[in-house]
């Protein structure tokens, strides 16, 4: 009898001694020492549950060791294998080990587990929009929607897919469900922006960034949003102030001096609109080079100065092979020489390319005309 009792007294002991480890390795993980917490882990007995294995894959995780982590949350499926702790933990970390089949699994079983919870919905949809199956993502966060209608991370990153497949008008009516629940959601509010600009709602664009303005809350990419609405609209002086507030917020991009060189030309200060275009052109690494070119060409048309808005032209064709370059250089070779040899060259060639627009063919037709005339 008294041997029994040892043995019991000596179990009691190791469930202690366990129950005292695990209690310091939590304390240790909250105050996220994790290196510390695992010295502590590692050296409980194997008999100390599934704790051990779950908050060891944690730490590990946390410390960057995806192999050590993965490997540990599977001790723990071992143990019991519906652990959805372990499930959802693996489910996140194989696609950064190159897993993403073992990751699906994850999540099927977890669903499987509990078709009821939105979270596992709403991770297995963010990890097929990881793996760009975007038709996958758009049901799993429509799902994740219809159990928690009060998501707005799920609203956000399923319109996210909806603006990506230009589909509008769902679009519009999701964003409409998100916005009666908050009608400050921040990014709900820049992607109803987004789809009015899609849709050339431009007005109505400036009206809902108007709104997260009035947050004070005044960020480049609501700067940016806002000046190309207004370009689009023709307000030169608005589109000038947001250019130069994302400059002076050291976002110093091509397509921030383009937009400041053509609105600087519509105001007529022909100067700026060069300095900022020239900028563009030493900035320019995207395949627009040429449309920096062509506005720069017609600044300095505008100017009267035709050798440039010639050699200008020229650039811009080289690069993007318009064939309305070929109309503008006939344009401009006609005003500026005498001899129309060139000109009438360019005209012709314009006249045999495929470009469609009525009233420059009219008009390379009617110069032909007279020239020959003469």
């Amino acid at each position: 009898m008294r041997r029994y009792t040892v043995v019991a007294l000596l179990f009691v002991g190791l469930n202690f001694a366990a129950a005292q480890g695990l209690k310091e390795a939590e304390e240790l993980v909250s105050k996220y020492q994790f290196q510390k917490a695992l010295t502590v882990l590692e050296a409980l007995p194997d008999t100390a549950g599934i704790t051990v294995p779950l908050q060891s894959g944690y730490c590990y995780y946390r410390l960057g060791n995806f192999k050590l982590a993965i490997d540990r949350y599977n001790k723990a499926l071992q143990l019991d294998s519906t652990n959805q702790v372990a499930l959802m933990q693996l489910g996140q970390l194989y696609p950064r080990n190159g897993e993403s089949d073992k990751a699906k699994r994850c999540y099927e079983k977890l669903i499987a587990l509990d078709s009821t919870n939105s979270f596992y919905y709403k991770q297995f949809a963010t990890f097929e929009s990881s793996v760009n199956d975007m038709g996958v993502s758009l049901k799993l966060y429509s799902k994740a929607l219809a159990l928690n209608p009060t998501d707005m991370e799920s609203y956000a990153s399923l319109g996210a897919i909806l603006l990506e497949l230009d589909d509008f008008i769902a679009l519009d009516t999701l964003l409409k469900r998100g916005l009666a629940r908050d009608s400050t959601q921040a990014s709900l509010l820049v992607l109803q922006a987004k789809s009015q600009m899609g849709q050339q709602q431009y007005r109505g664009a400036v009206k809902t960034l108007g709104k997260l303005l009035d947050k004070k809350d005044t960020i480049p990419a609501y700067a940016r949003l806002l000046g190309i609405s207004y370009f689009q609209l023709n307000e030169y002086p608005n589109v000038v102030k947001c250019m130069n507030f994302l400059l002076n917020s050291n976002l110093k991009s091509e397509w921030v001096y383009y937009y400041l060189g053509v609105s600087y030309r519509e105001l007529n200060d022909l100067p700026r609109s060069i300095e900022y275009m020239d900028k563009a052109i030493e900035e320019g690494i995207s395949d627009n080079l040429g449309i920096y070119y062509s506005q720069l060409a017609r600044t300095f048309e505008e100017k009267k100065d035709y050798k440039n808005a010639i050699h200008y032209y020229k650039a811009a064709y080289e690069k993007s092979k318009s064939k309305i370059m070929l109309y503008h250089l006939a344009r401009n070779y006609d005003v500026y020489y005498k001899d129309k040899t060139t000109a009438i060259a360019y005209y012709k060639q314009y006249l045999l390319s495929d470009d469609t627009i009525k009233i420059a063919r009219e008009y390379s037709r009617h110069r032909l005309n007279r020239l020959s005339d003469n």
